[in-house]
Order: structure tokens, then sequence, then C-alpha cells
């Protein structure tokens, strides 16, 4: 009885297994097969002699558990069949994303084909551009050129600068818009003529006012001259030791544009600049020789050389000149130099003594009050002292001398010299 049970419950398994697997595919059919044979096993190892109600019980038992299986077979079934359902979605889902990126590779294949394409003519367009600014560079630099040979002379010359600036703005608009520049050339030829026509007038009158300059520079030089000739002074002795002390020059090599030698302009600015360093000494020169009067609106009353002394009424020598003025009157130095004396000195009251180049001295005496300190720098015109009359004097007056290496001399060869000049 066990045994026909269960040979029915594997039927039963097997017919179940064999309708699922029509349904669900060859999986449920495995799974129904498993279970057939699990349910006769479980049958075999059922106890025999149980008797009609323990089989009974026993085949309702396998039953029930048959069909529960049966169930999870099913529901495993629908499982499997969702789960290939989702496959097949993603797998059309996948052979659509495939589609779409083999159609996004060639487009970007043909992107990158054009980009190559696009960056060969900016290559081009590189190069034409370098060869465009290289000429423009060129023409730049040559126009700089033409600037820089027409300078700046004058009023004249600015004038012309701006219109060279001008000019420049339409060669680098050239550049950029050749053919235009091409239909202009013509009139900008004739506007460099014309530039060219007024830079050779500019030079004409700059070539005049350096022969106005020189021949001024030549009559300054020699009147200058005439006042050291006068002097009894050698000025050319003198010259030299200013050149020594007082021509130092320097700085940065600076070449122009190479010229002829024989260059008319050359030589006549030459010859200037010779002229202006010699007058400019001589000028130097006069500052430090002691020409000029210490006392202004006085009135001459003792000349250099001999006298009769105004005290004992003895002939004597007299190695300065006075000069009368009220008391107080500024006195001023001659030159410029170093205060070296400043005090009182035996017959002379108030004194001071000034140091000046090339070995000239002057002394002023009879000071009612020196308003200058020993070592002190001062320049022509700087107010030594006041008008007095300290000392051996009969009255306000200034005794004024000059010495050159420590010897008197008459200070109105001085005087006299650079009247007409200075």
């Amino acid at each position: 009885m066990v045994e026909e049970a269960a040979r029915d419950c594997a039927n039963s398994a097997r017919s179940g297994n064999i309708t699922k697997s029509k349904r669900g595919g060859a999986t449920a059919f495995l799974l129904g097969t498993a279970i057939g044979g699990a349910v006769v096993a479980l049958a075999l190892t059922l106890p025999i002699g149980l008797g009609p109600t323990g089989e009974r019980a026993a085949a309702s038992a396998l039953e029930l558990r048959v069909a529960g299986l049966e169930r999870r077979i099913v529901a495993l079934a629908g499982e499997r069949d969702e789960a290939n359902r989702r496959r097949e979605a993603v797998s059309d889902r996948l052979i659509d994303a495939e589609g779409r990126l083999r159609a996004a590779t060639l487009a970007m294949s043909e992107r990158d084909a054009a980009l190559e394409v696009a960056l060969a003519a900016s290559e081009d367009a590189e190069r034409a551009h370098r060869a465009l600014a290289a000429e423009a560079d060129a023409a730049a630099e040559a126009l700089m050129d033409a600037t820089a040979e027409l300078g700046a002379i004058e009023a004249r010359r600015a004038a012309l600068e701006a219109q060279l600036a001008d000019f420049a703005e339409v060669v680098d608009s050239v550049i950029s818009e050749r053919d235009f520049a091409l239909a202009r050339g013509e009139r900008l030829t004739d506007e460099m003529a014309g530039l060219q026509i007024a830079l050779a007038s500019a030079v004409e009158r700059e070539q005049r006012l350096v022969a106005d300059l020189n021949q001024a520079a030549q009559q300054s030089a020699t009147g200058l001259a005439s006042i050291f000739e006068r002097a009894e002074i050698d000025l050319d002795r003198l010259l030299s030791e200013m050149s020594r002390d007082y021509s130092g020059q320097g700085g940065p090599f600076q070449p122009l544009e190479e010229r002829s030698e024989d260059d008319p302009r050359d030589i006549e600015l030459a010859a200037l600049s010779e002229t202006l360093e010699r007058v400019s000494l001589m000028q130097f020169a006069a500052t430090k020789v002691p020409f000029t009067l210490p006392v202004t609106g006085g009135r001459l009353t003792s000349m250099f050389g001999l006298r009769r002394d105004p005290f004992r009424g003895r002939t004597s020598m007299h190695q300065g000149i006075d000069i009368a003025a009220p008391r107080g009157t500024p006195i001023v130095a001659t030159a410029e130099g170093i205060v070296t004396f400043v005090g009182r000195q035996r017959g002379y009251g108030i004194v001071v003594e000034i140091r000046h180049a090339f070995g000239f001295e002057t002394l002023y005496a009879h000071l009612s009050k020196a308003r200058v300190k020993l070592g002190q720098r001062v320049e022509r015109g700087t107010r030594v002292g006041d008008m007095g009359s300290t000392g051996r004097s009969t009255g306000n007056h200034l005794h004024y001398e000059v010495r050159i290496d420590n010897k008197a001399v008459n200070p109105m060869k001085f005087i006299e010299a650079a009247r007409d000049v200075l």
C-alpha cells in the first residue's frame, strides 16, 4: 500500500513537473523531478506495517508537502521569468547604448577630423600673421630710423615729428590694409617729399644759427680775453690750470649714425664747441679773479704806490687803494674764495682776508664789523663786512689790497680791465 502511494506521488510529481516544464522550461522540470525523487525517498523511509489508517495519514502528509513544493516551484518559475524579462530589457538597452556609442564614436571621429582641419588652417593663419607682424616690425623700425633722422630742431622740427608720427600711423594702417595703402601710396610719397624739403630748410636754418652762435662766441671770447690781457694775466697758463682742475667729463658712449669726417656741420659744431668751452673757462676763471670793486658808491681817496703818509707827511709805499664811504656801507668780496683771516691787525684795524684761485688774495681793512667767519666759502658779491675807521685811519674808508703769490699788486689794474665787460 505504501509503495503504491509512493508511486502515485512520484507519478503525480512527474506529471506536475512535466506541466511546469511546459510552462516554465527545463529548470522547472528538473526541480519537479528532484522533488518527486524526494517524495519517493520519503515514502520508502516510512515504516512498513502502519496499517491502512497510518498509510492514509502518511500519504496525506506527503501530498501536502508535494503541493507546497509545487507552489514553491511555480513561484520560482515566475521569478525566473521576471528575471529573464529584465535581462532581455537590459540586453535591449545595452544594444541601444552600443548603437548610440557607435554613433557618438563616429560623430567624434568626424569632429576630430574637422578639428584637425581647423588646426591646420589655424597654423597657416598663425604663420601668415607672424609674417605680417615681421613685415610690420621691419616697416616700424624703418619709420623710427626716418623719424630719428629728422630730429627735433626748433618748433618746426617738432611739427615734423608730429607729421612723422601721423605717417607712422598711416604705415601701420597700410600693413593691415595693403590694398588701401597702395591707393594712397602716391599721396604719401608727395607728403614725404614735402617733409624732406622742410627738413632741408630746417637744416639750413640750423647751419645759419650755428654760424651766428659761433660768431657771438668768438666776440665773447675776444672780450673776455681782453680783460685778462689788460690785467696782465697769462691767460693760457690760467686756462691750462682751469682745464686741469675743472674739465672732468664722462658718461656712457652713445654712438651716432655714420657720418663723413668732412661734414661741414660737424666742423662748424666742433669749432663752436671749442669756442664755447674756452668762453666757459674764461667766464669761470673771471669769477675767481678780483675784477670788481668791493664798494658801491664810494670815492677813491688814495691810489696804489708811493704817497704822502696822512699822519707823518712822509713818502711811503701804499700797497692798496682807499675808498671812502659812510660808516656801515656794505663791503663785498670781489671774487669767490675762502676766508683765511678774520680779526684785528696792527695798523689795519678789523681785517678780512680771502684766498682765491691762481694765487690771488684780497684784504679788506679798517672795517667797523666783519660779517664772515674763518674758513667760510664766499662768492663774488658776498658781504664780508661794514665800512668803518678802525686801526690807523683818518676817517671811514676801506683799505683794499690784491696780492698775487703774497706780493701786493695794483687792484685798479684788475678793476679797470673789467670795467666795460663785467
